[in-house]
């Protein structure tokens, strides 16, 4: 691409607009303006706010975007150990400090404001665990190295647990695992932490008191839907319950723009978030829904080519650990609303309501768009 940047300095000047790749920055857009006008269906119908917050969300998103692009990956390169020490210092002070809803400990207030650490982090991991294998690509296959990611990851992936957060948890996990696939370290080194990440998945689950009590509440309910077909439509299954009546009354044309009974009943919580996918299945129907997976789809081509042709290890990792998360979150937001998998509290890429999990979407792009 027809790029120029300066060797010294922090910002990475582009001559013309063809040095961007303008089908992923396209793409995302498209797929925001689809969330906006979900949401703005939503509250026609419950008096509420929340596309006018997303609008201001999208604004902010679009100035996160430009910083990231500008700001230089080797620049983040060594300024990683700092950002890493950020990053355990905010999710920390998350469990320290942090606004609780229930028992989970999530959010940090600053004014009238919240925002996610957790959102943040996998941007900073992406980039730091980036850096940590751009410091050693000659000893790339070796086993030290490799633990060493796995180590460097550890500490993050731990205390967002702590909050709890599963789902981020997961996605972190599965971000570290493609962040060093993409930076080359052998095959033959995955096998044995997969059987690691099983045992201490089921001795987390098989010891009391570790796992809070609505997360197992879930994976049961799953369980038992699943293997032996018994739902619990007014229990740990009712979003999910309600979600697919949502979808199913869309039939193949939808109901049309506003016209979503069930949203307008506002019987599917969280819809304006992790539940958004519904609003487009009902009033979008079949063919609507398939449209916005083929745009993720177009989307994930564009983020899958910027990690292949990226020609240096910084550049690899970084898109191929942000491919990693906002494709997890893509797939297990999608399961989850389509009852193919638990409620886990991961939001669909672009489209849900939130702004830190939206700046993380936009400054992904800004970061993938220099990956080259």
């Amino acid at each position: 691409m027809a790029t120029a940047a300066r060797n010294q300095g922090i910002l990475l000047e582009k001559t013309d607009l063809r040095g961007h790749d303008w089908g992923l920055i396209l793409s995302a857009i498209a797929l925001m303006i689809v969330g906006i006008f979900s949401i703005y269906s939503i509250d026609s119908d419950r008096n509420s706010s929340f596309a006018t917050r997303q609008l201001i969300f999208s604004a902010i998103g679009v100035v996160v975007f430009y910083i990231c692009n500008k700001v230089k990956l080797e620049f983040l390169k060594s300024a990683a150990p700092f950002l890493y020490v950020v990053n355990l210092g905010i999710l920390v002070a998350t469990i320290l400090v942090g606004k609780s809803r229930g028992i989970t400990s999530r959010w940090i207030e600053i004014g009238p404001m919240q925002f996610q650490p957790s959102e943040v982090t996998k941007l900073i991991l992406a980039i730091t665990l980036a850096a940590y294998f751009a410091k050693r690509e000659d000893k790339v296959h070796e086993i030290g190295t490799y633990l060493g990611a796995l180590l460097h990851a550890a500490p993050i992936l731990c205390l967002v647990l702590l909050q709890p957060h599963l789902g981020a948890t997961l996605a972190l996990l599965f971000l570290t695992l493609i962040g060093c696939t993409s930076a080359g370290v052998p095959g033959k080194f995955f096998p044995a932490t997969l059987v690691a990440i099983t045992a201490l998945g089921g001795a987390a689950w098989f010891t009391p008191g570790l796992m809070p009590d609505y997360m197992r509440a879930r994976v049961d309910q799953k369980v038992q839907e699943l293997v032996f077909g018994e739902r619990d439509p007014r229990g740990a299954g009712y979003q999910q319950h309600q979600a697919m009546l949502a979808i199913g009354s869309g039939g193949t044309t939808g109901t049309g723009f506003f016209r979503g009974e069930q949203k307008a009943g506002g019987v599917i919580p969280e819809q304006e978030s992790d539940f958004i996918f519904s609003v487009i299945g009902e009033e979008g129907g079949f063919f609507g829904s398939v449209l916005v997976i083929v745009l993720f789809g177009i989307f994930f081509f564009f983020v899958w080519r910027r990690m292949f042709l990226a020609q240096t290890m910084m550049g690899r990792v970084v898109a191929g650990g942000l491919f990693a998360v906002l494709a997890f979150h893509t797939i297990v937001n999608l399961a989850m609303v389509l009852s193919f998998g638990p409620v886990v509290g991961l939001w669909l890429p672009f489209m849900s309501h939130g702004g830190t999990a939206l700046w993380m979407c936009m400054g992904a792009v800004g970061f993938l768009d220099q990956c080259e």
